[in-house]
């Protein structure tokens, strides 16, 4: 008894690991086959999606996964405190606030934090020189070089509103079918045991 519940602890541990390692692997997959188009990516509608289907438990290991292996790729910049940041975020709102496959909630997060995306560019930059720039620069060295960014900017918000709106629906309806919502080892007392033995019961919902 005591064998079969590690070993099904141990397969349902190793499976979510795969899972995480796969989503993960997905974005940065994503975000290197669109890295020729200047911010245009499908990391947001991916990560978006992510936390709509699968809930928190994989959108958010996944999402700081994809930071960690970005900055292994590229070496340690401001960029990072934006990704350690920003990505987290955005899995952990779309899981905490898209039920029942709203499209339209959908759009809105995803122009919003593509907006907030560029302002949080903005800040982590200022934040690395600020040692260098006396207390009233920094505000208008924020100002100058958010409006230089700002048409990037502009088409990274409308680049994410299109695969979100392209993506979404089918993605999400994919990976439910795909993957578990929720792998768990429940713990339930063996009926008519006198020994106060346990017996483990793994539960599998899929969507």
């Amino acid at each position: 008894m005591a064998f079969e519940k590690k070993s099904r602890h141990r397969r349902s541990g190793a499976r979510y690991v795969v899972y995480v390692a796969c989503l993960s692997a997905l974005l940065t997959v994503s975000k290197l086959a669109l890295s020729f188009v200047p911010n245009v990516e499908l990391v947001t509608a991916l990560i978006v999606c992510y936390g709509s289907a699968l809930g928190l438990a994989y959108a958010f290991p996944a999402s700081v996964c994809f930071c960690l292996v970005e900055m292994a790729i590229y070496g340690v910049g401001s960029w990072n405190i934006l990704y350690f940041v920003y990505w987290p975020l955005l899995a952990a709102i779309s899981s905490l606030t898209l039920k029942g496959n709203r499209l339209w909630l959908a759009l809105i997060i995803g122009a919003v934090g593509s907006v907030l995306f560029g302002v949080l560019s903005a800040c982590a930059d200022t934040i690395v020189v600020a040692a260098n720039l006396a207390g009233n620069m920094l505000g208008k060295y924020f100002t100058a070089y958010y409006i230089r960014g700002l048409y990037f900017d502009i088409v990274h918000t409308a680049s994410s509103i299109l695969t979100i709106a392209l993506l979404y629906l089918p993605v999400v309806a994919a990976l439910k079918r795909a993957l578990p919502r929720a792998c768990f080892i429940h713990i339930s007392r063996a009926r008519g045991l006198t020994d106060m033995s346990y017996v483990y019961v793994r539960e599998e919902q899929a969507l």
